[in-house]
């Protein structure tokens, strides 16, 4: 059954999709009925995943008359690689010869960034399905259609705006995440709740407990909302030409920079994320565009969910490089994404040197925050 009733419309005319909230995959051929499809299909996944969830996922499928094959890639983030897409690309043309082939991405936010990469690239293009399996990519990475993969020494340098057919939220499937990937997914959600909502902070503020253990209406509420969230910016600025979808790259800034300069291994996605949450909010205080008052009940919430505030024991001159290399540094300046209270934001390079210099001596020297100047 569906656990909400109408599907979250990304609106993008005739390549506009849905985003289905469920509690199973028994109506997902149902969902892909209408999309005029194949029924040849290949799951890009990892083993585990497979083998836990093969049935639920490929029973109604092949019930329904498809055809499926899996690609399986290890798990982890040095799977979102070139070398690893051409794989992929590989196999593919071996495989796929007599019909246009469909993608299941089926995983995290590696596996969705990877196969929708394959997905724009093979073929000049095929269609590809997201079928998203943590809580961080059923809220932000599967929605969108950024896909791409790192290069050593900078995240999603490679890739392009290739967007899925379809968006499928099983959130049953989130009752197996380990606590860490919770507190991982949480931390987009936080970031929603800045850029947009104050309402869905106030709600995070007040049923953490809930949405941490997942339970079943806080988790429908917070990943609905958030879905949403992400839906009308992508609707409305589908390939960043406005500053609108860079409000959601607040905490990314330095974030992906200190994955980047720890080599992916460090840091979940969402606990980099939560560090340059931090530190842009501390720079937006200095800057006297944001109270803090918000700055701390930003900080208290992501300390509350068990994310990192600062970056302990990290080489600054790697940071700094990385940050050099991130897609949104330009005119020779990174480009932050600052609150000016919680539901609000603005993007600026107009930060001083100075300022950031200051303010990233608290956040990537020690664990402990040193006193704000």
């Amino acid at each position: 059954m569906s656990l909400v009733a109408k599907p979250i419309v990304v609106s993008l005319g005739l390549r506009s999709y849905p985003i289905f909230i469920s509690d199973s995959y028994k109506q997902l051929p149902t969902q892909l009925s209408s999309l005029s499809l194949s029924k040849q299909g290949w799951v890009v996944s990892h083993p585990r995943l497979l083998r836990r969830y093969a049935r639920a996922l490929l029973g109604p499928l092949q019930d329904n008359g498809w055809t499926l094959h899996s690609l399986c890639v290890p798990e982890s983030e040095s799977s979102k690689s070139l070398a690893m897409a051409r794989r992929l690309t590989e196999a593919l043309s071996h495989q796929a010869r007599m019909h246009v082939p469909v993608l299941f991405a089926f995983g995290g936010g590696v596996i969705g960034d990877l196969a929708g990469f394959v997905a724009a690239v093979f073929r000049r293009g095929i269609p590809y399905v997201q079928l998203p399996t943590t809580l961080l990519a059923q809220v932000d990475s599967a929605i969108g259609g950024k896909v791409g993969v790192d290069l050593p020494f900078a995240k999603n340098l490679v890739g392009c705006f290739y967007q899925p057919r379809l968006v499928y939220n099983h959130l049953g499937i989130l009752q197996s995440l380990p606590w860490r990937q919770r507190q991982s997914g949480l931390a987009e959600i936080i970031k929603y709740g800045v850029i947009a909502d104050p309402r869905l902070f106030s709600f995070l503020e007040k049923h953490l407990e809930e949405c941490l253990s997942l339970q079943a209406q806080a988790l429908q509420f917070m990943v609905a909302r958030s879905c949403a969230i992400k839906a009308q910016v992508v609707s409305r600025d589908e390939r960043e030409v406005s500053d609108l979808r860079a409000h959601l790259n607040f905490g990314h800034t330095l974030g992906h920079a200190l994955e980047a300069a720890t080599h992916y291994r460090r840091w979940t996605h969402g606990e980099a994320i939560a560090i340059g949450m931090c530190a842009a909010a501390h720079i937006s205080v200095q800057l006297k565009l944001l109270p803090e008052s918000d700055f701390q009940r930003l900080a208290q919430l992501i300390r509350r969910a068990g994310l990192p505030t600062v970056a302990e024991n990290v080489d600054h001159r790697c940071v700094l490089q990385a940050l050099e290399y991130d897609k949104k540094f330009i005119h020779g300046r990174p480009r932050w994404v600052l609150p000016t209270r919680i539901g609000k934001v603005v993007v600026t390079e107009n930060v001083p040197d100075k300022v950031v210099r200051r303010v990233l001596a608290n956040y990537l020297r020690t664990g402990k925050m040193r006193g704000r100047k």
